[in-house]
This record gives structure tokens, C-alpha cells and sequence, in this order.
């Protein structure tokens, strides 16, 4: 039973770190890069459109900045001012992120997108997922999901960036 257990945490493990995959290009461009500018946009929240959703949960057009304020704000802390994450209209690069779901417990989904100044692709990674929370409104959840996302983010760019060096 010991090492049933075992083997099932280590499978758990090992896919949780496999998650997010490079699909295209490199993150190495952001080598030496300060700002970088940074757009959510939101496919699939609880089932439904962002529209639809934000129909059914009135509170969405308050929140969703605090929610992308959060998203940002944790991805920043695990890169450690390698680069920094933002609204940075002019700058040379902007990190697209697209969230293709996020769950009724908050859990994202979500696929990462580097863009020149041109919006030409020069890397893609898909696969970025984090839990939301265990408890509270919906809102809360997601801005708990927000908030894991925005750190796992950090931490897979930061390994990027890094292993580029």
C-alpha cells in the first residue's frame, strides 16, 4: 500500500512540473528587457463567454482589473525584477495571456503568448494551469486562482528566461 501511495504522489508530481510546455520560439529575447507590456484576455469563464459571464456575475466588470492586478502583481514576485510585468503600452515586447478557462473553483487554464512591437509570435507556451481556491464566493475563487496562475507564470518565465542565459 506504501508504495502505491509513493508512486501516485511521484506521478502527481512529475505531471504538475511537465504542465506547461514551450511550444514555439524562445523567451530569450526578454534577456536585458525591463518592461514588459502585459494583456489577459479571457475565453472561457465557468462555461461561458466573459460576456455572458459577466451578464450573469454583475460584480465581473469591477473586479476583473483587481483580478488581472493580482495575476500581474504574483507573476512579478518569482522573477524578481528580471524582467517586469505590466501595463507598458510602448513597450518593445507584450506578453499575451490568454485564459481559456477558469473552472467554478477558480482553476486556470491558460496559454502564454510573446509578441513583438509588430505582433509578430516569438514564443508560445500553453498548458499554464493553477488551482483557485477552496472556498468563498465565485469571485473569490477566481481572484484565488488569479493569484497561483500569476506565480506559476513567474516561475516558468523566470526558468525560461534563465535557461536562455
Amino acid at each position: 500500500m506504501k508504495k502505491l501511495v509513493l508512486l501516485l504522489f511521484t506521478l502527481i508530481c512529475s505531471l504538475s512540473t511537465m504542465a506547461q510546455k514551450l511550444e514555439q520560439g524562445s523567451f530569450a529575447v526578454l534577456n536585458g528587457v525591463k518592461l514588459v507590456n502585459t494583456e489577459m484576455e479571457f475565453v472561457s469563464v465557468h462555461g461561458m463567454s466573459e460576456a455572458d459571464f459577466s451578464e450573469y456575475e454583475k460584480d465581473w466588470k469591477e473586479d476583473k482589473p483587481q483580478i488581472v492586478d493580482f495575476f500581474i502583481t504574483r507573476a512579478n514576485i518569482p522573477l524578481e525584477g528580471l524582467v517586469i510585468l505590466g501595463s507598458f503600452p510602448k513597450a518593445a515586447y507584450t506578453l499575451k495571456v490568454t485564459v481559456n478557462a477558469i473552472s467554478e473553483k477558480g482553476n486556470y487554464d491558460c496559454d502564454v503568448t510573446l509578441l513583438d512591437a509588430g505582433r509578430s509570435v516569438l514564443a508560445r507556451l500553453s498548458g499554464v494551469c493553477a488551482k483557485g481556491g477552496t472556498w468563498g464566493t465565485k469571485l473569490n475563487l477566481i481572484k484565488d486562482g488569479a493569484r497561483h496562475t500569476g506565480k506559476k507564470l513567474g516561475e516558468t518565465l523566470r526558468a525560461e528566461i534563465k535557461k536562455a542565459k
